[in-house]
């Protein structure tokens, strides 16, 4: 009886409650028309973890817990935190992007300063959740998106605050839906999920401006 309580309940929190919400706050998609590659930027400054001070604080009684838990977590831990930016965040952004655009009409690549736009996906705040097996709960981001001239920055084309941006299973086959028991692996939907998002309004906003 405990055992149907608990998957119900798991089943309940897995359940992803898609709110994500854009707020122009300068230029407009039809700025976009022309362009088809962009030079892709991450930025991860002056990030907050919701409920925390700042960064440095979440980090710290987490890795205290993470250390108590088991000789060694801790700088795994921190070690992770940083490095699934590379290994898990961005190469979902990509991949689902430019996935989305399957006739390659629209491309974004990583680190290709020699192109003329570049697009900044600033993470401004991370809510990471949790999967302990039984409870589940997704994370959230909390995105900037700035579109500008990659050799002029303050020629702006586009921005935009992108908000509830849910950290949950959309279709990766990477993990099954409700395992993502890392915590890499939450964030990590939460840019493939952002991804498709934007994708999708900037298509929409080119078509129709």
């Amino acid at each position: 009886m405990k055992f149907a309580i608990f998957f119900i309940l798991f089943i309940f929190l897995s359940v992803g409650h898609f709110a994500q919400e854009i707020n122009i706050v300068s230029g407009s998609f039809k700025n976009l028309k022309d362009i088809s590659e962009y030079n892709l930027v991450f930025d991860y400054s002056d990030l907050a973890v919701k409920d925390f001070e700042n960064e440095e604080a979440y980090l710290q009684k987490t890795m205290l817990e993470k250390e108590q838990a088991k000789s060694g977590n801790a700088r795994v831990f921190r070690e992770e935190w940083f490095s699934d930016r590379a290994y898990r965040y961005e190469p979902r952004y990509i991949k689902a992007f430019n996935e989305y655009f399957k006739n390659e009409e629209i491309k974004v690549i990583k680190n290709q300063s020699d192109l003329p736009y570049s697009i900044k996906i600033h993470t401004t705040e991370i809510y990471p959740g949790y999967n302990n097996g039984f409870i589940r709960k997704s994370g959230n981001l909390e995105i900037t998106i700035s579109i500008y001239e990659t050799e002029n920055t303050e020629n702006i084309l586009f921005s935009a605050n992108i908000t509830d941006v849910e950290c949950t299973y959309s279709g990766d086959k990477s993990t099954l839906e409700g395992f993502d028991f890392h915590q890499g692996e939450r964030i990590a939907y939460g840019y493939w999920n952002l991804a498709k998002f934007f994708a999708k309004k900037m298509r929409r906003g080119i078509k129709y401006n």
